[in-house]
């Protein structure tokens, strides 16, 4: 529901009212017949204590406003609040859905690892030898998960994602063609999807040789009810948020004088735990740590946050029917985050690679570059090492001026043909983004690019490159 009120002349005010509801958005038919609930209920998890259940108070109210301060015209002030429901992102539930199946599709052999066994041989895969030991057999569909597989859940309180946005800005007209703007923009996201592996590898004394000893709590009640050891168990929660706060300032002229521009600046901040799409998140949004899904160091830039941002763009009509139109980009460093070869804290998997750093030098990402050993002991024996922040380095700024030049001819009334050139990239720049070596664990090339932004699918960085085309309207 919808109305506009006029509540004064000079006055507007917007109200309205949405109601969402889904069915079966999270599979539900299927929870209680996936093999990793099944699991948890046998051992009495509280996980597995009760399922979700679509939403049903998905109310969204919406309230928007227009006034004309002086009645004019020439100074507006608005503002707006709303809500914005979402629905389960449908791979979120789909890998628990495979796994309440009749049969179960999973790995029974990786060419990536040399001591899986090859099925129906004997042999490790690191023994076997093409045309000297006896051909592999599969084996025939399996209705229970393996040993050291990744059982799923939704989470018992899974609910639907809601955004909560409110912008207020002001409009003042300069004259009859141009007009400036300022205008603040807050989007809060609740409830956003995140994976923990609930599973997570704990300390348990020490190994022979003095160093922490790490072991999956489920694992011994699990082999005594029967059922599969698993590798991790991931619970998909609804407990992620993230928050952006923008200021855009913007001027605007239509066509007078043969000449017509818009320029932009955005001011802006977007942050949130573990988010932004980024090569180790996803829409997932993986922890380093799921025994602390929220905590502080969880917390930082999401991998498109851009502090400021500039867009100018014209358009200028020449004489004899020519047109020129440039428009120039810029966009400050985007921030990327930290990662490692290996687990470092050997959490059991369902976490992103953390890298561990001294509480003390907090940006001594190499601390334990290469000592996995060691970061594990001073993490979980002691207080005297953390996890390095979320996205705490930032790439290059972005920078592009492109332009068009195009020369209309009227074939008569009604009918024009276009003669248009483009150049894009004019200055040549490589914009390397935030595509930089990240990983510790290859020093030579972390913290350099290894990647950059090709808009036109070019293969080198630096690439000034044309098109030139004819436009008919009739």
């Amino acid at each position: 529901m919808q109305d506009d009120w006029k509540v004064t002349p000079r006055l507007t005010v917007n109200l309205g009212l949405r109601w969402d509801r889904d069915f079966n958005a999270l599979g539900e038919e299927d929870i209680t017949k996936s093999r990793g609930y099944i699991a948890l209920a046998a051992i009495g998890n509280p996980y597995a204590a009760k399922v979700p259940h679509d939403d049903t108070k998905d109310f969204s109210p919406r309230i928007g406003f227009a006034y004309d301060v002086t009645g004019a015209g020439k100074h507006v002030v608005r503002g707006g609040f709303g809500m914005y429901f979402g629905n389960s992102f449908q791979n979120i539930p789909l890998f628990m859905e495979q796994q309440a199946n009749p049969t179960i599709f999973q790995t029974v052999l990786s060419l990536s690892t040399p001591t899986d066994v090859v099925p129906g041989t004997g042999l490790t895969l690191g023994q076997w030898q093409y045309g000297v030991s006896p051909l592999p057999t599969l084996p025939g569909p399996t209705t229970q998960l393996a040993d050291l597989s990744v059982g799923r859940l939704i989470d018992p309180n899974y609910r639907n994602p809601v955004a909560e946005e409110f912008n207020v800005g002001y409009t003042y007209a300069l004259n009859n063609s141009s007009v400036i703007e300022a205008e603040y923009t807050h989007v809060l996201g609740l409830h956003e999807n995140k994976t923990i592996n609930i599973d997570q590898k704990v300390p348990q004394g020490l190994t022979a040789s003095g160093d922490v000893n790490l072991v999956r709590p489920f694992s011994s009640a699990l082999a005594a009810a029967g059922q599969p050891i698993m590798a991790s168990v991931r619970d998909d929660a609804s407990i992620n948020r993230n928050r952006y706060d923008g200021i855009n300032f913007s001027y605007r002229q239509r066509m007078n004088r043969h000449f017509s521009l818009n320029a932009n600046y955005t001011l802006a901040w977007s942050y949130g735990y573990d988010t932004g799409g980024g090569p180790t998140t996803s829409f997932r949004n993986y922890a380093r740590n799921s025994y602390a899904p929220l905590a502080p160091y969880e917390w930082g830039p999401s991998n498109n946050d851009e502090r400021h941002h500039v867009t100018i763009s014209g358009l200028v009509e020449l004489p004899k029917g020519f047109e020129f139109a440039p428009i120039l980009q810029y966009g400050s460093a985007r921030p990327y985050n930290l990662t490692n070869s290996t687990n470092s804290l050997n959490t059991g998997g369902g976490s992103v690679n953390a890298v561990v750093v001294p509480t003390s030098d907090p940006t001594n990402y190499f601390a334990y570059a290469g000592n996995d050993v060691g970061a594990q002991d001073c993490f979980y024996l002691t207080t005297n090492c953390t996890i390095a922040k979320y996205d705490p380095l930032r790439g290059d700024p972005f920078f592009e001026l492109d332009a068009k030049l195009a020369k209309n001819i009227k074939i008569r009334e009604g009918m024009n043909l276009q003669l248009v050139a483009q150049a894009f990239n004019l200055t040549n720049r490589a914009n390397y983004g935030n595509d930089f070596g990240h990983n510790i664990a290859s020093q030579a090339t972390f913290g350099h690019p290894i990647g950059f932004i090709n808009p036109n699918a070019s293969f080198i960085p630096r690439a000034l490159w044309s098109e030139f085309g004819v436009h008919f309207t009739f």
